[in-house]
């Protein structure tokens, strides 16, 4: 079973189209980052797959012939769950029950012990169980964020979809996040789909990685297959080396006026400038 973004388009009006002929697939149990710079569309398109920002063409196919346009919400709400960047309340809530809103589609006016069970081991997942009576409101930002990943874990998807979920962690609970992240997939089954700023813990979590600029999708593979000093510095504009480390492909900003040593050789085979791998396409579209 894949999640399948068919030639997706989306706009506001007359402005240029924020994505633009996007496709990608997704397989369960595969973790797949979105990667570009900043305006290059990537929370948009976590947010069209979760049907919460319409698309103007494409479409969205899960195991061949669900579109996820045409799910009522409910049944949506059980197959895809949605981490945003942030989220404000307008209303106290405290962590089991912030949690406990992922379990909204499984129940009616009173959730059972399953659902409550779902809830503690989320927490548990996301090392909340000293908040857990605390009020959301008196959180700090990681801690919150921590919060509506525990929500969509007890949500127990299918599809998982993370728009930045790191922003706003330190380091120690970047690690945790992603480990968690990768582990849900690969031992749920689950479709994962995480926009993402930082190549590094990209290269180091996800099994593929999908480069979008300018709304197109410009590259596609495993990130040491695709990974270019010359897609890099075409997308962000700013240059770079790589290398391997214990297996992983690593990214190294190099000031202007620095030298660039040649390590293309022990990385790709192949010259810097060299295009990926897996998908030939033109990166300064």
């Amino acid at each position: 079973m894949t999640l399948h973004v068919d030639n997706l388009a989306v706009g506001y009006g007359r402005r240029p189209l924020v994505l633009d002929g996007v496709d990608f697939e997704v397989a369960r149990g595969e973790l797949v980052g979105l990667l570009g710079p900043n305006g290059s569309g990537k929370s948009t398109l976590i947010k069209t797959i979760a049907g919460i920002t319409s698309h103007t063409e494409g479409q969205v196919l899960w195991d061949g012939d669900t579109n996820l346009a045409d799910l009522p919400r409910r049944d949506l709400a059980t197959l895809v769950a949605y981490v945003p960047q942030s989220i404000s309340l307008t209303f106290s809530l405290d962590v089991r029950e912030a949690v406990l809103l992922g379990r909204t589609p499984y129940f009616g006016t009173r959730p059972s012990a399953a659902d409550w069970d779902h809830v503690e081991r989320a927490i548990r997942l996301l090392g909340l169980e000293e908040f857990a009576d605390r009020q959301v409101t008196e959180l700090s930002g990681g801690q919150a964020q921590r919060v509506l990943i525990a929500r969509a874990i007890a949500q127990d998807p299918t599809v998982l979809l993370l728009d930045e979920p790191t922003s706003a962690l330190d380091l120690r609970y970047q690690w945790q996040t992603l480990t968690l992240a990768r582990k849900v997939a690969r031992e749920g089954n689950v479709a994962s789909v995480i926009a993402i700023h930082d190549l590094n813990q990209a290269a180091r979590f996800c099994d593929r990685v999908v480069f979008l600029s300018g709304g197109k999708v410009i590259a596609d593979g495993p990130p040491v297959d695709v990974y270019s000093s010359a897609l890099i510095e075409a997308v962000y504009g700013v240059h770079v080396e790589l290398s391997i480390y214990k297996g992983f492909v690593e990214v190294h900003p190099v000031a202007d006026g620095e030298a660039v040593p040649d390590v293309s050789s022990q990385v790709f085979g192949g010259a810097s400038d060299a295009l990926p791998r897996a998908l030939h396409l033109d990166p300064t579209h």
